[in-house]
């Protein structure tokens, strides 16, 4: 693709976004959200004991074992890495059978399986980098959302790498101005827009929702104050890209930004961009994403 072939692209989709942020709210069409890998399995535990090298006197057998079991504990890191993994996990499950449950039957596809980029159709240079589908937890949502402490019936919400449209959806119970989404997978992209046209308009506070078929480094922020929500789509290369545009754009007119990293890859390309400063989660928040998240989360919320 030439370079003006890519700066025309580029400038189609970033009108697209604006027209999806200044429309009235009119019902939408749409797409999906793109999501990450799993959690990493605890260190088994190291095995230690070294005999000793003073040759007398010789224990007696049963001594000499006893010493040696003693000597093989492991050390406290493993314990604790395995610990957390089985938290991680129940946690995973209790979000995926029970606290989703309800939500998800509101979805006309389902929302809920994880999916391989290598079964979809993707006509992008970035295919590589993408991550493959996987829903964010409805409560973990929540979660993020509630430390946006901001009327957002003024605020865009965007989803990069919007899969099947849970998370716009979810932001939909909101009273955006407006909701986005970026999908660059095609199936992806049509299961979020079956989801957008069948979604219960009463659960919907915002009906202003519409997904773009689009790679997220063409496409660039809306105008005015939105919210960016990134549940890990895609690898640090593309994230880079993506924030580059997002900060370019604040740089040429300053405006109250947010971004909602869920497993985040590159938080701290996002702390040194001298633009947004990490938002603190109340108390209670807090608690809820250590204790019932299976995910990492962090806000940063722009400076002006």
């Amino acid at each position: 693709m030439t370079a003006s072939s890519k700066v025309a692209i580029r400038g189609r989709l970033a009108e697209r976004m604006a027209q999806i942020a200044n429309k009235a709210a009119v019902p939408p069409q749409a797409q999906a959200p793109t999501q990450t890998p799993p959690p990493q399995q605890a260190a088994a535990p190291v095995a230690a004991a070294p005999a000793p090298t003073t040759p007398a006197p010789q224990p007696a057998p049963q001594a000499a074992k006893a010493k040696s079991e003693k000597k093989k504990t492991p050390p406290t890191g493993s314990w604790m890495d395995r610990l957390k993994a089985e938290h991680q996990s129940l946690v995973r499950k209790l979000h995926e059978r029970v606290l989703d449950a309800s939500r998800e039957q509101l979805f006309f596809v389902p929302t809920k399986d994880p999916q391989a980029l290598s079964t979809l159709t993707i006509d992008s240079p970035n295919r590589a980098f993408g991550h493959d589908y996987r829903p964010v937890p409805c409560q973990v949502f929540d979660w993020a959302l509630a430390q946006v402490a901001e009327d957002l019936s003024e605020f865009t919400f965007v989803d990069y790498g919007a899969g099947k449209g849970r998370a716009m959806l979810l932001a939909a119970e909101h009273p955006f101005a407006a909701v986005a989404g970026v999908e660059f997978a095609a199936e992806l992209h049509d299961n979020a827009e079956m989801n957008i046209a069948q979604y219960p308009r009463s659960s919907m506070r915002c009906r202003n929702v519409e997904c773009v078929l689009a790679d997220a480094v063409e496409v660039g922020p809306p105008d005015g104050a939105s919210v960016h929500f990134f549940f890990n789509p895609f690898a640090r290369e593309v994230f880079a890209e993506v924030l580059n545009n997002i900060v370019m754009a604040y740089r040429m007119t300053p405006r109250r930004l947010y971004l909602i990293l869920v497993d985040p890859v590159a938080a701290d390309l996002v702390e040194a961009s001298g633009v947004f400063a990490r938002v603190e989660p109340s108390q209670i928040d807090e608690f809820k994403l250590k204790l019932l998240s299976p995910h990492t989360v962090a806000v940063y919320r722009s400076l002006a």
